[in-house]
């Protein structure tokens, strides 16, 4: 899942700039894909954070101050612009670079690493609706630059159910490209029953606990030993089976399609 949100407050003119762009996409045929997320958080910072969950990747759109010139535009990691919320009595000014820091630390793994934050340098802010010209302009560029961002992140179409699984003798077994791909170099991994899919999921933090991911052979193929688990759900040890999965963003894990139930 991939998650754009535009912050601002659009009844101060260019404050509105990062709604706008939001608003612009919406229109363009990528949000036919069911994997993009949308949203137009005004000056929501909490919204912020609670949208991101679940997704691999945020981009986040707003007007700033710098003194630049106006409609100048600036791509920032937003790693190096979450900010420490300090507690007030409301979350009134609770903004969107308090959510990525507060979003690390509260969500954890379900909150994404990959995260793109678009400035657009402001004009004017006075009160009133519209925006200044170099800023109009500026917000095109800036749809232009999200686009690219969501295509060049997108998950091709193939990808779904590309990756075959085994169950067999109470353990999940797993090729070095599925790991590599899915896993990377963690070592432990939850295990989680979704209706009748089994449900991989990452463990970033290793005090999270879960199932190991066991070295297997030479080439670097890997198992999940957990019987435990799989006869608590009514997979005896005996049953060997040969299934598909494929990687969920909105789930944040890898769902192997069928494997209670049959």
């Amino acid at each position: 899942m991939i998650a754009v949100i535009g912050c601002g407050n659009p009844n101060r003119c260019d404050d509105g700039a990062g709604c706008q762009v939001v608003h612009t996409l919406a229109t363009l045929d990528l949000v036919k894909d069911p994997s993009l997320r949308l949203l137009d958080a005004g000056t929501d910072g909490t919204a912020v954070m609670f949208a991101a969950r679940g997704c691999r990747t945020l981009i986040i759109v707003d007007a700033c101050r710098s003194g630049s010139e106006p409609g100048t535009v600036f791509e920032v990691p937003g790693t190096e612009l979450e900010q420490r919320y300090q507690p007030a009595f409301n979350l009134h000014d609770f903004r969107w670079d308090h959510a990525l820091f507060a979003g690390r630390k509260i969500l954890r793994e379900s909150f994404p690493t990959d995260v793109v934050v678009l400035l657009i340098e402001v004009e004017t802010t006075e009160y009133g609706i519209g925006l200044s010209p170099p800023v109009e302009a500026a917000v095109g560029k800036v749809v232009e630059r999200v686009a690219a961002l969501i295509r060049s992140r997108a998950m091709p179409s193939t990808e779904k159910a590309s990756a075959s699984v085994i169950v067999k003798h109470g353990g999940v077994y797993l090729s070095r490209e599925i790991c590599e791909r899915y896993f990377g170099k963690l070592e432990t991994v939850i295990l989680l029953r979704r209706d009748n899919d089994l449900l991989i999921m990452p463990v970033r933090h290793a005090a999270a606990g879960g199932y190991l991911l066991k070295l297997r052979n030479g080439a670097g193929d890997r198992v999940v030993n957990a019987a435990d688990f799989f006869r608590l759900n009514g997979v005896d040890d005996a049953v060997e089976l040969h299934l598909l999965a494929f990687w969920c963003e909105e789930r944040a894990g890898l769902v192997v399609e069928h494997a209670f139930g049959l």
